[in-house]
């Protein structure tokens, strides 16, 4: 089960590998949508969009977004494999694909917005990216029902507390949006620079507190990014964990290798970066 290393890799490989992986999924059909949000989302990202400018938020980035797409493509070739989970159409994937694709899109500025950046947004990020997502798929003439599937999964992405809860019609589109959540979360924290990116969270989160003074804020944001990095431990076992576990139904152990009790390479990855934090931390404690 393979992690991309290095930012390169990522922009350069993304594509063509989530495009093998659905393949192996759904051999006979063409995401021709999935690949034409794959697309805009590209262009979008890079300031190639009438409406948008290109992506400035610190943290935030394309890379985020193409690394939860392709874990969120690992889910859907694995799933295909077992039988211990609902069924997903392959119409529902695609609409997956599109969710995740979209997710943090709504960190873009508008155009000619050059106040800050994108980060401001990140206590509306998601409200916008349904807007974005929305917006596109009616001019793709694809109908309500698909938009407001694709918006309930976009919202297990949100974290705060103070979200609505997602709404799905059908096992397959719960299956989904726990696939699209749990990519989301899995991709972030196991990728090989989380760590020394932190310091860029941490400055999305005061920008955006800063921005939205009046806004609650989505979950408690530490005074610096030392503090952000030593409370990440406590933050995976007592936040992320269940909602891997519980909310998102325990579709992680789809990755496992092998299928069900085995190593799981993205939670491995995360360990070691835990491991890592709390080396850091009896470090300090004896100097």
């Amino acid at each position: 089960m393979r992690i991309f290393e290095t930012k390169r890799e990522v922009l350069d490989e993304t594509g063509p590998a989530m495009l093998t992986l659905w393949r192996g999924a759904y051999p006979n059909w063409q995401p021709s949508l999935g690949i034409k949000a794959l697309e805009t989302v590209l262009k979008a990202f890079e300031g190639d969009h009438p409406d948008y400018e290109a992506n400035d938020a610190p943290y935030h980035d394309l890379e985020h977004t193409l690394r939860a797409s392709f874990c969120y493509m690992q889910l859907v070739e694995r799933i295909s494999q077992h039988r211990d989970f609902a069924s997903l159409t392959r119409d529902m994937a695609q609409l997956g694909w599109i969710a995740i694709l979209f997710h943090d899109i709504g960190y873009l500025k508008d155009r000619e917005d050059h106040v800050g950046s994108g980060a401001r947004h990140s206590f509306v990020h998601v409200e916008r990216s349904q807007k974005f997502a929305a917006e596109w798929m009616s001019d793709q003439n694809m109908d309500p029902s698909s938009i407001q599937r694709v918006q309930s999964m976009i919202l297990c992405t949100e974290f705060s507390p103070h979200r609505a809860e997602p709404s799905f019609d059908s096992e397959a589109h719960q299956l989904a949006g726990n696939l699209v959540g749990t990519a989301d979360w899995l991709a972030q924290m196991a990728a090989p620079d989380y760590l020394d990116k932190l310091h860029l969270l941490h400055q999305e989160m005061l920008e955006a507190k800063q921005a939205s003074p009046d806004m609650p804020t989505p979950i408690f944001i530490p005074e610096t990014a030392s503090e952000l990095i030593q409370s990440t431990p406590k933050f995976f076992e007592q936040l992320v964990k269940p909602k891997l576990e519980h909310e998102f139904d325990g579709v992680f152990r789809l990755l496992n290798d092998p299928y069900p009790n085995g190593p799981n390479p993205y939670l491995d990855r995360i360990q070691e970066h835990l491991n890592e934090i709390q080396r850091a931390k009896q470090t300090l404690s004896k100097a």
